[in-house]
């Protein structure tokens, strides 16, 4: 399963083509579609390739690019999806489709991973050439390709060979610093670099992360800790998860690693426990607050399809216990175990912020195809919100009113510029309230892979008190590097408390 948010009250979830029970009028599967987080209400998105294992991310017009997928499914008059490309141009009058690009990458790209750059192209890398359970060097895709792009030939990324088997859904993290800079930090089994898109080649190898293999199957997830400017945007990677083995028995790892950016030649791994509790296959959102949501996933196994000939499963023992990361307290205090969930969110499950603050809960099926009954996890077709606990306090939240001049707040992206200072009238009961302010990209998620996902603080200059509420400067990033030229949500907290809806806007050049 794949999910994005695409405006304030939409996700596009995109599935595998299987024997789901929506169909077509001519019987086909649904694969796509889109769900509406105010009504429950669904928009099926008609395709016909097959999405199965691809990636994706936003351009910098808006538009959301899905990127590669798997075979071809003669039954269901899917064809196949390795080396294709879906556009959709996201709206809120139910009028928007996908369009397809049959052959618009330069191979085929099965398990790639994808990041929106500081230009607002998208960098896809990696995969493999055709399913696999586990990647080898005949098939193995060790390629990269920035869409759009004149240059249509996949440029080779050694690092890919140097880390497999364990190299599907590599992690990658725009870098900030200045205007200029061209920089990713990338990771794939223990490994990871720093690459220079534009010049074409690594910057700096990185120390390994010792333990566990982090990237499938041997899943685990990583955010780029939130970029605050009273840091110089310090970039912090956190990585937690993941086996040793690749072995379904084996005990999922209980460990995460912390890596400091900011000077390539001190950088070293942090290694501390993954909140106590041991993980594969997890989530990792980052919330209104800047604190990250842990949830999902295994304390058993490794990602992959149960074996319903044989009938062993590839991961047991779910997680139900979410927690909470919070970057700005000391090792040993920085993780919080939340209210537990009852359903069980194995492989396939996935997860995001939304505007409100809430957290968007969907997916698990580990089987080759939907089974509801007969089997430990059927394929999970309920979705779940989970509260986390800001929005358990008693504090008052902020309405936004308007927003550099507009009060057609989420009536489609307002737009806004780079280093630009923004008016917002805010509404709330505190009469002495304590803002702040943040832009939150949601990201492209699935397979543990939060694509894209970012968290910037920004500043706020004034604040003056009006008739209705306050007025608050907030002024945007500087550039690229920071936030990609591509739609976000402009949260406003009170004293640690979201805002009853974030904002959509589009940063732009």
């Amino acid at each position: 399963m794949h999910i994005a948010v695409t405006a304030p009250n939409k996700i596009i979830i995109i599935d595998k083509v299987q024997n789901n029970t929506m169909r077509f009028s001519d019987g086909r599967p649904v694969s796509t579609l889109e769900y509406d987080l105010d009504t429950g209400s669904r928009r099926i998105l008609p395709l016909t390739s097959n999405t199965f294992c691809s990636s994706g991310g936003f351009i910098a017009n808006g538009t959301l690019v899905s990127t590669g997928g798997a075979e071809e499914i003669p039954r269901d008059k899917y064809v196949a999806g390795f080396s294709s490309l879906r556009f959709i141009n996201p709206c809120q009058d139910d009028k928007c489709h996908w369009r397809e690009d049959l052959n618009g990458m330069t191979t085929h790209r099965w398990y790639p991973s994808s990041i929106t750059l500081s230009d607002g192209r998208l960098f896809i890398l990696g995969g493999s050439q055709f399913s696999v359970a586990i990647n080898n060097l005949t098939i193995n895709n060790p390629t990269y390709e920035i869409y759009p792009s004149d240059d249509r030939s996949p440029k080779h990324f050694q690092f890919l060979v140097d880390t497999l088997p364990f190299n599907l859904f590599p992690i990658i993290h725009l870098m900030p610093g200045p205007k200029n800079q061209t920089y990713l930090f990338v990771f794939a089994n223990k490994d990871s670099i720093i690459f220079d898109w534009k010049a074409e080649k690594v910057i700096k190898k990185l120390p390994r992360l010792k333990g566990a293999s982090r990237t499938y199957p041997t899943t685990g997830s990583s955010v780029m800790l939130p970029l605050r400017p009273e840091d110089d945007y310090k970039p912090i990677v956190l990585i937690c998860g993941g086996n040793e083995k690749n072995d379904p028995k084996s005990t999922a790892a209980n460990t995460c690693g912390r890596i400091d950016l900011s000077d390539l030649d001190k950088a070293k791994w942090e290694i501390f426990d993954f909140g106590g509790l041991p993980r594969a296959m997890p989530n990792s959102v980052i919330l209104a607050d800047g604190k990250v949501l842990f949830l999902n996933g295994v304390s058993k196994g490794i990602a992959g399809y149960n074996s319903m000939k044989h009938h062993t499963l590839k991961a047991d023992d779910p997680v139900l216990t979410p927690v909470l990361y919070n970057d700005q307290q000391p090792n040993g205090k920085r993780f919080q175990k939340l209210n537990p969930s009852t359903i069980p969110r194995v492989y396939h499950s996935v997860a995001t912020l939304i505007p409100n603050g809430k957290v968007f809960i969907a997916g698990s099926s580990p089987q080759q195809n939907v089974i509801l009954t007969g089997v430990k996890f059927p394929t999970e077709l309920r979705v779940e919100l989970f509260s986390p606990p800001y929005l358990s306090s008693n504090q008052s939240r902020v309405t936004i009113e308007s927003v550099n001049g507009s009060k057609k707040i989420n009536k489609g992206p307002i737009e806004v510029n780079y280093d630009q200072s923004i008016e917002v009238e805010v509404t709330i009961s505190d009469k002495e309230p304590e803002f702040t302010a943040a832009l939150l990209h949601y990201g492209f998620v699935t397979h543990s892979t939060h694509m894209s996902q970012r968290y910037v603080s920004c500043i706020i200059k004034n604040i003056k008190p009006n008739d209705k509420g306050f007025i608050l400067d907030v002024v945007m990033p500087p550039h690229g590097n920071i936030m990609p030229p591509i739609p976000v949500y402009l949260h406003i907290n009170n004293k640690g408390i979201p805002c009853m809806s974030a904002v959509h806007l589009h940063l732009k050049e």
